[in-house]
């Protein structure tokens, strides 16, 4: 698999593909994963499989699908910057396989240059998952290291900076703006609106093509086809209810862009040009976030404070103080674990009937 440049992605981790999302704690690599590599050998120059050169490609070929590209590329550059710190050392240490003792010290020189905990994990498991797949022992698993990874979560923390959670209120105050006779106006409140009451990521939003909303007597029933929780493409359905305000109701909102614009078939949010032109190809995952942030800008928001995860966080974060249970919440947002959920619970939970400061006579 090529990235949109022509080069392999997966050239640094041993020519082959991993395990474990890029944000995976080491935990969550900590398996030995042979892979068989193009032509017939196996990661880490083990002994050659017997396989027709034209087979052994497939095999490599299916073998790279199994993670995304962005997924490869991350990895590749994150083993690339350890690489780089390897060879600025003292007798220049070997980055694969790597002692133990190396791993640890890198751990150590990123924290006190002040990374974020979360980047050093991610790096982590990079260093990992090219280990594993190269066949060699596994540094990142060595007590050592676990001790040093634990010490840097205790003394920096791990819970990374979150956005601004663009709940209810805010929304309604941010497309209360936006007209009616304008083309890219109509876009962005069809956006903003379906991609909060699907609680989508970025990527699952520009995602959806028009027919995977379908409006029904109940509100519009989405097909989400793949997602980052669900990189083997079997499919989700997200059902978006009739809003109770014409100006907020998602499934209006959908119906007036997809009329405006004309869709009848392909990718259902489009880049609109300043003269009015409907695009043929589908947004980029970034083009929410700047969606988000010029449409809290045109509200008098600070923009630095919001981003493309603002919708999904907003939505939790409403739902929550709404009193929505977990697990229904769960559902909408498709997470996987209460864990993922918690934070933008608590916040939504705050100052629910239950708080006790409310109720001790101030």
């Amino acid at each position: 698999m090529n990235d949109e440049n022509g080069r392999s992605t997966a050239t640094d981790i041993a020519g082959t593909v991993g395990a474990g999302p890029v944000d995976a704690d080491i935990d969550d690599v900590a398996r030995p994963l042979p892979v068989p590599m193009p032509g017939g050998s196996t990661a880490g120059g083990a002994a050659p499989l017997a396989l027709p050169a034209e087979l052994a490609a497939r095999v490599g070929d299916y073998a790279r699908a199994s993670r995304s590209a962005s997924t490869w590329r991350a990895y590749d550059s994150d083993l690339r910057q350890f690489r780089a710190w390897c060879a600025r050392r003292p007798a220049a240490p070997s980055a694969l396989p790597a002692t133990a003792a190396t791993v640890a010290g890198y751990l150590a020189t990123l924290a006190d240059a002040g990374y974020k905990p979360s980047t050093i994990r991610r790096r982590l498991a990079a260093i990992s998952v090219a280990h594993q797949l190269a066949q060699h022992p596994n540094p990142a698993a060595a007590p050592e290291v676990g001790a040093v990874w634990d010490g840097i979560r205790r003394t920096r923390g791990v819970r990374p900076t979150r956005k601004t959670a663009l709940d209810t209120d805010l929304l309604t105050r941010v497309v209360a703006g936006l007209r009616d006779d304008d083309l890219a106006d109509i876009r962005d409140r069809a956006l903003l609106l379906v991609g909060f009451a699907g609680c989508l990521r970025r990527s699952e939003l520009v995602g959806l093509d028009v027919a995977d909303l379908v409006e029904t007597a109940d509100g519009l029933i989405l097909t989400v086809r793949r997602s980052k929780t669900d990189q083997e493409g079997e499919g989700a359905l997200v059902g978006i209810a009739y809003g109770s305000y014409r100006p907020t109701c998602p499934v209006r909102a959908w119906r007036a862009w997809a009329q405006a614009a004309d869709l009848r078939q392909g990718p259902a949010f489009r880049a609109v040009s300043r003269h009015g032109h409907v695009g043929a190809t589908r947004l980029y995952p970034g083009s929410v976030a700047r969606v988000v942030q010029r449409r809290v800008a045109a509200a008098g928001l600070d923009p630095a404070d919001f981003a493309g995860h603002s919708l999904r966080s907003g939505f939790a974060t409403a739902a929550a103080r709404a009193g929505v249970a977990d697990r229904s919440i769960m559902r909408q947002g498709r997470w996987r674990s209460s864990a993922s959920l918690d934070g933008y619970v608590r916040a939504g939970r705050l100052f629910d009937r239950d708080n006790p400061s409310g109720r001790v006579g101030l």
